[in-house]
């Protein structure tokens, strides 16, 4: 039987820490060409990954995250998940995650006329509410918050 007797792990990462780094059974996650779900011995894949949930399940037990973007590669078994940033969904503040959304918007409503300097910060700050938005989408999804 195919898998028999081998095991997948995910690692997910961010640059501050490793969020999560064990077995897993299987992986989920919204990769460029849509969600992708992994079990052991997937054929293997680089991608990017998107703003979303990446959910690990090992027996019974299931770990949701809210992530960024960033890249997602699958080879030997192994899922590597490498993010901005990644928040466990009983974790998050919808709160805060909301006032950091209204406070992107605002910055984004306060900035001057497109030139480069201008329009790098216009991607920057909406990246972070696009990070914002799914903190509040995860958050309520899972948590029913």
């Amino acid at each position: 039987m195919a898998g028999e007797g081998r095991q997948l792990f995910c690692r997910l990462i961010t640059p501050e820490r490793v969020v999560y780094d064990g077995e897993a059974d299987l992986v989920v996650a919204k990769i460029a060409d849509g969600e992708i779900g992994v079990m052991v011995d997937h054929y293997p894949v680089i991608s990017t990954v998107d703003f979303w949930d990446v959910r690990i399940t090992r027996g019974d037990e299931r770990h949701v995250y809210a992530t960024s973007d960033g890249f997602f590669k699958v080879a030997d078994n192994l899922v590597q998940i490498l993010v901005e940033e990644a928040v466990p969904a009983s974790e998050i503040n919808v709160e805060e995650a909301e006032h950091r959304i209204e406070q992107a918007e605002r910055e984004l409503s306060e900035l001057p006329e497109e030139d480069d300097e201008s329009r790098r910060a216009r991607e920057e700050i909406s990246r972070r509410v696009r990070l914002g938005e799914n903190l509040v989408r995860v958050a309520r999804k899972y948590r029913g918050g």
